[in-house]
């Protein structure tokens, strides 16, 4: 992960480790194919957002792959205040992303 100390403040450190693996396997298998393809994974956050418990990926550049798993959601939003692109899944009741 590049620059961890950025993203993540000293006393509020869960650590990306922990971070990575409450993110559904779904998720995870995504994240790792973006790594294989030359993307990469900038911070993971566990901000309670959009629900309690959500966690959140930040990827460096859009998504490579653009064929997904059929349980997961794809969105192209392309909106500068919060992301370009936006990959969701629910677990339960909370939803997990992946952006960039």
């Amino acid at each position: 992960m590049k620059n961890s100390d950025i993203f993540f403040q000293k006393e509020n450190e869960i650590g990306w480790l922990e971070l990575l693996k409450k993110l559904p396997e779904k998720l995870k298998i995504c994240i790792f194919n973006e790594i294989s393809l030359g993307n990469s994974l900038i911070a993971l956050h566990y901000l309670n957002w959009p629900e309690q418990g959500s966690v959140v990926a930040l990827l460096s550049k859009n998504f490579i792959t653009k064929e997904f798993d059929k349980d997961l959601h794809f969105r192209e939003l392309n909106d500068p205040h919060y992301c370009k692109e936006e990959l969701s899944y629910v677990e339960g009741s909370v939803t997990h992303l992946i952006i960039n």
